[in-house]
């Protein structure tokens, strides 16, 4: 019982009006590259508001919870077949989309853990095809004073290779599959990925670098709107607890996802 059928699906409704994002700021360098992001996420913020009071006033009238979205013009609905016919006829709808949610495990998944032993004594071979460790030695070149924000299953942030980079604060970590407070990772594929963008010792190609991170994937699964829960926070991180679409900050978002 609970295996098989519509788990929690839900829809995941595209609007026709998408923002318009021409004409943007210039500007080189941080204050630019700030100055752009704070008017795209204000732009988009707008733009969702105006475009879908409607759907979601007759949502709302109807009792049909919903969760919008500003970065794709989106809202996820909680409901069945018959309210998706209703949304696909209406002339303010792109496409409806499932947005399937995992069925829980009959008993709690096992731990895994890494069996490589030591830290390497020597850059890893990835390291070297790439020839990041060249770069690191000629222009001493590490990735310092950047920051890279990564969307996966989460990361580890008790991993020595990773311990040392997490940036922190209140706009570093954001976890809407389990709620977490604090970067962890329940399959380890997240911590994966991350160490070979920034882990230290010979593991990642910026080992200077600081990390953000968002869990998108759960039981290495995900939906189009926790893939968008992840992606809006890395434009416009929120402090915890806080409002996509009132409390984001462009100016803390990573340099590189």
């Amino acid at each position: 019982v609970g295996q098989p059928g519509f788990h929690g699906e839900r829809l995941f409704v595209v609007m026709a009006e998408q923002a318009d994002l021409t004409g943007l700021p210039g500007g080189t360098g941080q204050a630019g590259r700030d100055a752009r992001a704070t008017e795209v996420y204000r732009r988009l913020v707008a733009h969702a508001e105006r475009s879908q009071a409607d759907l979601r006033a007759d949502l709302d009238r109807l009792g049909v919870p919903y969760r919008p979205y500003y970065l794709v013009n989106a809202i996820e609905v909680d409901a069945g077949p018959a309210v998706r016919a209703w949304l696909a006829g209406r002339g303010d709808v792109d496409r409806v989309l499932r947005s399937q949610r995992l069925r829980p495990l009959p008993v709690p998944a096992g731990t895994a853990s890494g069996t490589a032993g030591l830290a390497p004594e020597s850059p890893e071979w990835n390291i070297t095809a790439v020839r990041a460790d060249r770069v690191w030695s000629r222009f001493g070149v590490t990735g310092k004073g950047i920051v890279v924000g990564g969307s996966d299953t989460g990361v580890d942030a008790a991993h020595p290779a990773l311990a040392d980079g997490y940036r922190g604060g209140g706009y570093s970590w954001y976890d809407p599959w389990n709620g977490t407070t604090a970067p962890a990772d329940r399959s380890g594929h997240g911590t994966h990925t991350m160490g070979s963008a920034v882990g230290r010792g010979g593991i990642g190609v910026a080992p200077g670098a600081e990390w953000t991170a968002c869990v998108n994937l759960d039981r290495n699964s995900g939906n189009p709107a926790y893939y968008l829960d992840c992606l809006q926070f890395m434009l416009a991180p929120f402090p915890p607890g806080g409002d996509p679409w009132r409390d984001g900050r462009p100016p803390a978002a990573p340099h590189v996802l």
